[in-house]
This record gives C-alpha cells, structure tokens and sequence, in this order.
C-alpha cells in the first residue's frame, strides 16, 4: 500500500459527454437467462486462460455470505446509490433499483457469488501504462477483446455477464497471475449522478487506488475472503441475486454447454459441494435430466460419446480449411439434433430441423484452425448461433456454412439408409403404390390413371402396409407434437438454417374422413385446417417427383366429398409423418406462392368437388421424399 492513496469509490466526470441511464446494452445482453450467460461467460474466459500445464481448468461457483460492512467502500459506496437516485427522479424504475440496492447493502448480510479457477494463467495485470493487458480489457474496455484463434470470447461483452446477476449491479475481480503479480478492483455499472454536488459522472465507477482509477496491487486494504494466494483469477458477483434452486441451474447449464470438456477430462467445475468431472458426470446427468425437458440434450449427447454404437464420420480438410467429425447414436428416444461445437470445447447450438424419420443425436465438433477462426466471425456476443452476415467475408461464411450444414445432412442420411433397400428404375411405377399416409389408417382408395407425365428419376421403394379404408383417421395432435416432434421447433445456428434430411424417394398420397367440423368465420365461412374441423375425401389420388434436382412434386386429385380450402402435406417415413417443409406451390398452373402459413400447410384453396386439381409444391432444400397429402 505503499504509494498509494486510501482506496475508494471513483466514478470519473463525464466531462459534458453523455449521460448513462442504468439500461446498460451490455447487460441488457443478458438479463434474459443470467444464471445460463454467467455461468457460460464464466468458464468459457476460464477455458481461454487455460495455462497449458496439461492439468484441466477447474472453476468453482460458491455462494458465500459476509457482513454487508466488509463490502469494500461500502459507505461511501451508499452514498452514491443515494446520488444516483436523487439525479434519476424521473425515472420510478431507476428510483426504484437504487432503493432496493440500498436496502440490500443495509442487510447485515450480503449474499455473494465467487467464480474462482485454477489451473489458469489468471489475469495479466501488467504496468500501469499496459493498455493491452488481460486487466485492463477486464475493467476498462468495451468491445474490446485481442483473444487468439481458438479462444472462445471475441467480442469483450461476456465480462458484463456477472452484472445481470447482481442487485448492486457491482462485481469485484481478484487475481495472481502467471507472474506472481496480484491486483484487486471493483466495477459498478451504475447510472451518471451528481459527486461533489456538481460534477456530473460517467455511469460507470471503480474501487480501488483513485489515481488513475488503478487496481489494488495487493489485499491488504480488503476483507481476507477476497485474498487470492493461487494462481488464477477470481469473480465476485456482490448481492448475488436469490434465484430459486441457483446450484441445480448452473449445474444443468455447465453440463448441457462443456459436456465434451468435462468428459474429455480438460475442465471441472465445482458448483456449491457438487463437483463435475468425468468420472462423476453420468451420474449428474442421470440426476438432473430425470425429466424430459425440450430445452436440454445432453444426456442423449453423452450417450454418442460413450456408446459402442455410435457411428463416426471424418472430413480430414473440409474445404481445406482442417478437420471436423460428426458422431450420431441412433435412438428411438432422441430428438433429432446435433451439438455443435468449435475446437474452444463449449457448443454453441443444437442444430435441428431433420426431416428423416431416423430417431438420432449427434455431436459434430470442428477441429481445424481455418475453419475455427472462421466461425468465431460469425457468432453473437452470446455465442449461440452462426450468423454469416457477421462474418468477415459474409459470401464465404453462407458458403461454408451451407457446406456444414449439407455435409451433417448427408451424413445422416448416410446413417438412415444402411438397411436393405432394393432399388428398381421406377419409371410409371408410383401409380400402383398405395399413397396413403403411413399414420392414416383411412387411407383413401388409390386409382389407376392414365396421364402423359410419368416420373423420370429412380426411385427407391419401401414397402408399406395399407391399413383397411374403415378405420379411423389419425392426425397428429398437438399433444403428440410435443412428446415426439418437439425437435423442429426452436431457432437454428443462423438464419439460413441447416438442409433438411431425406428419406426415400417417390410419392405418398392420403385424404378422406367425415370428421365433423366448424366453421372459420374470418375465413369466409371456410373450415380450418384444424382438429375438428370437416376432412374432405379425395380420389384419384396420384403424387410423384416431377423434379428431383429441385424438389418439385406433383399432387394429382379430385375432392370427393366437398369443397377444399387447405391441404395438409407431409414427409412420410417408416416410424411416422411429419410436416413437409413446403417452399413454394402453385395450383392449376397459376402462378407460384411462397406464402406457407404454417409448416406442411397450404391455403386458402378454392377447389371443387369433382373437379380434378393439379397442385405443384417444392419443397426447401429440394428435399427428396415420400408425401402424403389431407384435404380441408
């Protein structure tokens, strides 16, 4: 302490620049699911300043509790909630935090949340003067981040993670570094308010040595429980929020994002008493994924790491950019989705829209430097997608991308056609096939039909049974949805979204039933295409592939039993029906309409009883299939 003045509270002048209020973007970022983004944030900069001894980093998440009077500055630190409350009267909402933070602090204990590793290169303080030090960008920089190739953060907003979390919006950072250096500070995202009775401030204050608003270069000034003695860095979040069952969330959350870190053995985490390594790892997650929960995979996940089943596919220079792998596990109980990872060891989204009815989860994990660094471009400060309009060269990144997401889509169709398939030119063939839905146990009757356009591709042909015409029809409900297609819904890695899956070729037809219905009054009086709603029978029915290299099928049929305002299309495969991911259709050789108003349905339609119609739909990523079709 030596040199320095007393440490305490700064927040510099704005110097009549702007004024901050307490929406700060960078917390804003997220405050949508703060134990997730601290917890993420947390290890993925701990993963970043691994120390290369070949020992894993180890983070630890630990709740302590001490008397709100060891809060360092915490009286001086009142004093300025209190200003930034009487210079924020106009706003309830920020009188009203400012309120609330005082009353915290006023506690007699402060509940506090400590991210610590080990293993690590903790923070590089450097000098005074070092403005590229891991400090600095710590506690002064916005944006800013020079991480290497490989590392996970890239943007310098994940410091403002732990903040979300906080009810005095006040973090403090610790460290001993790979020198033996040792630095102690505070951050508070405030608001801009009065010191002095007439500067106006920046929103942003700092604790520790007020010249120059500097780190403590030792502990001596602080309670003992902020004293660093290892090497690593440490995070307190101060008035740690009081989540309901805050262990069990981060617990789930470092499990579902590291789970190939933590089973690879290069990271544990300790979250309260329980720690997760690779040894107890299947037993945390048969604990926590007890449930089926549609936001979590990572138990299936696992099961591809660790199952003598799982099949392995390698590209050793994908687009000569370096090495990626795909393992899938074939499993009627998951869901369709791939975990997608770069070399940096967190994923970064679940990838799913499949359309194949090949019941699977993947693990696909880049490896190579080109093709890392590339992706790192494209990805928010959240690190939940590949958006390639943030690229770099936005044309190459769709590129590659579209190159990833074909490459996953091929491979698993790959996977889902290793059984005995024959394989026959099928040229007229689909005419004497029965096409009613697989799930549609009131198919309707096929006819033969005599027509000039006859299917040209090869068609591979699965043999289907036809349920008797009297049983009843089944659609799927949304119950059903829910406990088995659950899986293409969400949002994908960038907009372009992954191709969809194929399974096999020709066409499939269905229709009929006498289900009694009502009426949509905003429609004309038209039924909906909903449960309860009247089911038209269709006849003559004749679907094919009239283009396989864009997608292009050909719906044939005359409404038999009313009028039809919608039809519902499907992909029909040898465990169920899902919608059909329609891109365009055109009906009697009008013009095309890419208006879907939801997946598999097309509409309003104005056909007639009796009347034969001609229905031309193509489907996105001209997509190879079987269809099926039911009228409204």
């Amino acid at each position: 302490m030596i040199g320095q003045r007393k440490p305490g509270w700064m927040f510099p002048a704005n110097d009549d620049g702007q004024e901050n209020g307490l929406n700060d973007p960078g917390i804003e970022t997220f405050k949508d699911h703060p134990l997730t983004s601290v917890a993420r944030e947390g290890l993925q900069n701990s993963s970043d300043a691994a120390d290369n001894s070949g020992k894993p980093v180890e983070v630890h998440f630990q709740k302590l509790e001490i008397p709100s009077s060891e809060f360092p500055g915490c009286a001086e630190f009142k004093k300025v909630l209190q200003a930034c409350a009487a210079f924020s009267t106009s706003s309830k909402q920020t009188v009203q935090f400012f309120e609330d933070a005082l009353k915290v602090l006023s506690q007699e204990k402060l509940s506090i949340l400590r991210i610590a590793d080990f293993n690590t290169t903790g923070l590089v303080v450097g000098n005074k003067d070092d403005r590229t030090s891991d400090w600095f960008k710590l506690t002064k920089s916005v944006g800013v981040s020079d991480k290497n190739a490989g590392k996970l953060g890239s943007f310098g907003i994940g410091k403002h993670a732990p903040f979300a979390c906080s009810d005095l919006r006040t973090v403090f950072y610790g460290t001993k570094d790979k020198n033996g250096a040792t630095a102690f500070q505070g951050v508070s995202k405030l608001v801009s308010h009065r010191r002095d009775k007439k500067i106006i401030t920046q929103g942003t204050g700092y604790f520790g040595n007020k010249s120059g608003n500097r780190p403590l270069l030792d502990f001596n000034a602080v309670s003992p429980i902020f004293e660093r003695k290892k090497v690593g860095a440490d995070v307190y979040v101060m008035g740690f929020h009081p989540y309901d069952d805050w262990e069990a969330k981060i617990i789930k959350t470092v499990i579902e994002s590291f789970f190939v870190a933590i089973h690879h053995g290069t990271l544990i985490v300790k979250v309260g008493k329980t720690t997760l390594n690779k040894t107890s790892l299947p037993d945390q997650i048969k604990k926590h994924y007890a449930g089926p929960d549609p936001a979590y995979f990572a138990d299936a996940y696992y099961q591809v790491l660790t199952s003598e089943d799982t099949e392995r596919f390698m590209e050793e220079d994908f687009e000569g950019m370096g090495k990626v792998t795909l393992r899938i596990l074939e499993n009627k109980e998951f869901r369709k989705k791939v975990a997608m990872f770069r070399r940096s060891g967190m994923k970064i989204f679940d990838k799913g829209h499949f359309q194949t009815p090949l019941r699977f989860a993947g693990v696909f994990t880049v490896e190579g430097a080109a093709l890392d660094a590339l992706l790192r471009t494209t990805e928010p400060p959240s690190h939940n997608a590949w958006e390639p309009e943030r690229g770099a060269d936005t044309a190459a990144s769709k590129r590659i991308l579209k190159k990833i997401n074909a490459w996953i889509t091929d491979r698993v169709r790959d996977l889902g056609t290793t059984e005995d398939v024959a394989e026959v030119d099928a040229e007229g063939v689909s005419q004497y096939l029965p096409d009613d839905i697989e799930d549609d146990a009131h198919g309707t009757p096929q006819q033969i039909e005599t027509i000039n356009e006859e299917p040209v591709d090869v068609l591979e042909i699965r043999l289907r049974s036809t349920p008797p015409s009297s049983a009843p029809i089944h659609e799927p409900d949304e119950k059903a949805k829910d406990e088995t297609d659950d899986e293409d819904e969400g949002t994908e890695g960038g907009p372009d979204g992954p191709p969809n899956d194929t399974d096999g070729g020709g066409g499939g037809g269905g229709g009929g039933g006498d289900t009694d219905g009502t009426k949509d009054k905003n429609n004309g009086g038209a039924e909906k295409p909903e449960h309860g709603n009247k089911r038209v029978e269709i006849g003559n029915v004749r679907i094919y592939c009239a283009d396989p290299s864009a997608g292009l099928y050909r719906l044939l049929f005359e409404p038999t039993s009313g009028g039809v305002n919608h039809l519902r299309i499907y992909v029909i495969g040898e465990v169920g029906v899902e919608p059909a991911p329609v891109a365009t259709f055109s009906v009697n050789g009008g013009p095309d309409i890419s208006e879907i108003p939801e997946r598999g349905l097309i509409g309003p339609l104005a056909l007639q009883q009796g009347t034969r119609a001609v229905i031309n739909v193509v489907l996105e990523d001209s997509l190879h299939c079987a269809l099926g079709v039911s009228a409204y």
